[in-house]
């Protein structure tokens, strides 16, 4: 088995989604996106992977929503009918929609109690930090030692 280090920004979840890809310009073809993070995806095709550094426009839906998500990214790493694809810049809404569904997700798959908006002082804290900046320092919280508080001594 090869070791491989994870050089990702976010972390990703379990899924089984499908999708339609287009490399730009050719046809549409199918695929399965079988893990999803904030950032990218695990795009399995039927046939060939596309390449490493090909563009792709990648359609979906999501449980969460009847809104198809279209998301624009790029192969970083690619073996037989396995691509690893980063998201370049999402739209609000699809970053929204993709936000929404890992938030969920992750925390049915990992135990994890997503913030809630009550008139507690996380609650508040949640309202004025926005809530993807709340589930991004909820993760990384989470994947601390424990004990460690994130702030440097002194």
């Amino acid at each position: 088995m090869i070791n491989v280090i994870d050089r990702r920004v976010s972390p990703r979840i379990s899924c089984d989604l499908w999708v339609d890809y287009e490399v730009m310009g050719t046809r549409t073809q199918a695929g399965r996106i079988t893990n999803i993070g904030t950032d990218g995806v695990l795009l399995t095709t039927q046939g060939a992977s596309p390449s490493v550094g090909t563009e792709l426009l990648l359609h979906f839906h999501l449980p969460l929503s009847n809104r198809r998500v279209q998301a624009v990214g790029k192969v970083r790493w690619a073996t037989q009918g396995i691509a690893g694809v980063e998201f370049g810049d999402l739209r609000h809404q699809a970053q929204d929609e993709i936000w929404r569904y890992y938030a969920r997700e992750s925390a049915r798959q990992w135990g994890v109690r997503p913030p809630e908006l009550s008139g507690t002082r996380r609650g508040l804290e949640v309202l004025r930090e926005g809530a993807l900046d709340a589930w991004r320092r909820l993760i990384s919280e989470s994947e601390r030692p424990s004990g460690d508080t994130g702030m440097e001594p002194g």
